[in-house]
């Protein structure tokens, strides 16, 4: 119950209120917790690379990255569009009174270009899922 609360507040601190695959992301993260929490024998005895095939582990957490992957993808592309909609339709000091989520942030940081290094799609993928 915690660990649901917990997880919806980050959501919507990271995506805002608005997000089509919340439920599906929910899904996924819980089941990631469920198989890294879990013991596979690759675990005890890394260097085998065999045990890694065996234990079937390595392509259901691929599977799970790959759904979160599409998922973030997915809010990222929403973000922009929304921001571009947005943008057309409002002023600037109208644009600057909007509430901003973590993504809207990193996606002005990244169209700004205000860092010394450049901000990508892969970057602000894993700083939501680092946050």
């Amino acid at each position: 119950m915690v660990f649901l609360f917990t997880n919806d507040v980050i959501c919507r601190a990271a995506f805002g209120n608005k997000c089509k695959d919340k439920e599906e992301f929910k899904a996924a993260f819980l089941e990631s917790t469920k198989l890294g929490g879990g013991f596979d024998i690759s675990d005890v005895f890394p260097s085998l690379k065999f045990l890694h095939v065996i234990g079937g582990m390595k392509p259901k957490l691929e599977k799970i990255h790959k759904k979160i992957d599409r998922i973030f993808g997915n809010v990222i592309l929403e973000h922009k569009k929304n921001r571009i909609t947005s943008s057309e339709n409002q002023t600037t000091d109208h644009m600057q009174e909007m509430e901003e989520d973590l993504v809207d942030v990193l996606l002005r940081l990244q169209e700004n270009g205000e860092l010394e290094f450049p901000i990508t799609t892969d970057n602000i993928k894993a700083f939501i899922l680092v946050n």
